[in-house]
């Protein structure tokens, strides 16, 4: 049997260089594939790659967007809420902030087939099963829900051992991003929990109101003690 020596990658140091920058890009060059219009403030904008391939990333992880409004040049981070198995598109989901000057270019300016630079996925937000435990509670608010639900698509799709706990506060119920999707998740995986908890309810609401706190957190996971 003839033995077959290891590759030595010293004596190929280019190959070495773009097998990095294909996995850890510095920067990734995104046309707008698609823009879902999640609430009235808040739309999607599904990112596919112009440049090779899109690298992987793990849940709960961002990319800082790069935008030219009027000649002023900046940058945002914005959490990529599509999961990882998707590995053809990145979703980033965008709220309106009063005022705010690169949501509201994005949302009232961007349209589909519009380019982008970002950085690559960076960030250390993520579920790591080496130290996290199985019993997850997440609590988010507005549009830090975008993390989350990376986590979450991710869970479902890969079939995970994890449970679940998301409390998720908003003013009110229309302005709830992905709410109809979360309630869907909800009735058909028994291992993911999902409570609202609404600030300015209307007449005719019947769930969890006011703002997220040690009552109500406790209320919905029982305790804490094994819990990440």
């Amino acid at each position: 049997m003839t033995e077959t020596k290891p590759r030595d990658y010293t004596k190929e140091p280019d190959l070495v260089k773009r097998i990095v920058e294909s996995l850890h890009p510095e920067r990734m060059y995104l046309k707008v594939k698609e823009i879902i219009d999640e609430t009235p403030s808040t739309k999607t904008f599904r990112m596919v790659p112009t440049r090779g391939k899109l690298p992987p990333f793990r849940a709960g992880q961002y990319v800082n967007l790069f935008v030219n409004i009027g000649g002023v040049l900046t940058s945002r981070p914005y959490s990529i809420s599509s999961s990882p198995t998707q590995t053809e598109y990145i979703d980033l989901t965008v709220r309106r902030k009063e005022g705010g000057f690169v949501s509201n270019y994005l949302l009232d300016e961007v349209k589909v087939g519009d380019e982008f630079e970002t950085t690559g996925p960076a960030g250390q937000f993520y579920y790591e099963p080496l130290t996290d435990g199985k019993n997850l509670v997440f609590l988010a608010g507005g549009s830090g829900i975008t993390p989350f639900m990376s986590m979450i698509r991710e869970v479902v799709e890969k079939g995970l051992d994890l449970n679940i706990w998301l409390i998720y506060g908003s003013r009110v119920p229309d302005d709830v991003i992905f709410g109809e999707e979360l309630e869907k998740i909800a009735e058909q995986n028994p291992n993911i929990n999902h409570v609202l908890v609404i600030s300015e309810p209307p007449e005719n609401w019947g769930g969890v109101c006011g703002f997220i706190n040690r009552d109500i957190i406790l209320e919905q996971v029982k305790t804490v003690e094994d819990k990440t």
